[in-house]
């Protein structure tokens, strides 16, 4: 049978956990998503959105997701190889020709997807351009270049990157003939119904309580509140590849259902083999095309989940992990970063709450 539990008993075995969590600096506030099996999602909101402790977070408080956005932008290239737009082992100088210099447009869309390109993690391309600036075709252009400008390391090892996906979103939306975000749209967010899911471009700033706020920004000068907190996103325009979305715990856990139920071939939207061929153990690393899979000794995930399981983090405090084998799924939303980055207790607190969700489930066979 599979597993199951009460609305009451998720919030009695894991509400003490996260409130403690609030109490203790790790974030502000946070959303809890339960997905099981065939059952409605169980979800737990706690604390507020920042230190005023005036604003409650709620099942439907917005956040910025950061790079839980990578695994909806590979998912989208995957649906477009599916429906034949573009092979996931071209190089990305067939998706956008003459665009980039050849040792660029020689890496392949999944290895740039799956961060085995070559590319280091990081670069402050957005350090290129002035606030004013951001979003423009020439401040995009820009930050492009500084990308496609850093050295390469031996391709093959994983290495997460930012990067890669940046290249990937800006390469497959070419192909597409859309933005990033018109495309992840088109193939994920409205084929699943997942309107809670979106993007916010440099001036459409939230003005309402409905959106929790991230970090105080030193390059822009404010608490940075219904715009991307990544600094490179936001150079861009707010719209890219590896971050940018907002969302809640409930539309995050029901995109890992969605792919579960693709996992069992049981879906439309998307095949089995597809999801399959994404999240299958490679060589070089736990990161798998769009995901990353369970660490030994130390996974975000906790000590119980298995070697099939799939999950991505965000920066911002986020993440998703979705079990197989238990036809479960586990969205955990934050803002630890408000007020500052310095906030690390979050790396205690994901495989506490993936530990205790299992023991609860344990308990209730």
């Amino acid at each position: 049978m599979p597993d199951t539990v009460t609305s009451a008993e998720f919030q009695r075995a894991l509400r003490p956990l996260l409130l403690d969590a609030v109490a203790s600096g790790v974030t502000p506030g946070a959303q809890l998503a339960l997905s099981l099996g065939g059952c409605n999602p169980l979800v737990i909101a706690v604390g507020t959105l920042d230190s005023t402790a005036d604003r409650s977070v709620t099942v439907d408080t917005v956040y910025d997701l950061a790079s839980l956005t990578k695994p909806l932008t590979a998912l989208a290239a995957v649906r477009l190889a599916e429906t034949g737009v573009l092979s996931l082992d071209e190089p990305i100088g067939a998706l956008w020709p003459q665009r980039f210099a050849e040792r660029i447009a020689a890496l392949r869309l999944d290895a740039l997807l799956s961060h085995r390109a070559g590319l280091p993690g990081w670069v402050a391309a957005f350090e290129s351009v002035s606030l004013a600036e951001c979003g423009s075709p020439e401040a995009r252009a820009r930050v492009l270049d500084v990308v496609a400008a850093v050295p390469l390391t031996a391709a093959g090892t994983a290495l997460y990157s930012d990067l890669g996906y940046i290249l990937a979103g800006e390469a497959l939306a070419q192909r597409a003939g859309a933005t990033v975000d018109a495309v992840v749209r088109q193939q994920v967010i409205t084929p699943l119904g997942l309107g809670a899911l979106q993007w916010r471009g440099v001036g459409e700033r939230w003005r309402d309580a409905s959106v929790a706020p991230t970090e105080r920004c030193p390059w822009r000068g404010r608490v940075v509140q219904g715009e991307v907190h990544d600094e490179n996103a936001y150079a861009l325009g707010g719209i890219a590849g590896h971050a940018g979305l907002f969302g809640t715990a409930t539309a995050i856990a029901a995109l890992g259902r969605a792919c579960l139920t693709a996992l069992r071939g049981e879906s439309a939207w998307m095949s089995g083999r597809a999801v399959e061929a994404m999240i299958v153990a490679r060589s070089g690393g736990t990161h798998r095309l769009g995901w990353d899979g369970v660490s030994a000794g130390a996974s975000s995930s906790g000590q119980h989940f298995g070697p099939r399981a799939f999950g991505h983090l965000g920066f911002t405090g986020t993440s998703v992990w979705c079990e197989p084998d238990r036809d479960l799924v586990v969205a955990l939303v934050t803002n630890r970063v408000h007020p500052s980055r310095e906030s690390v207790g979050i790396r205690a607190l994901r495989p506490q709450v993936h530990d205790a969700i299992i023991d609860l489930l344990r308990r209730n066979p």
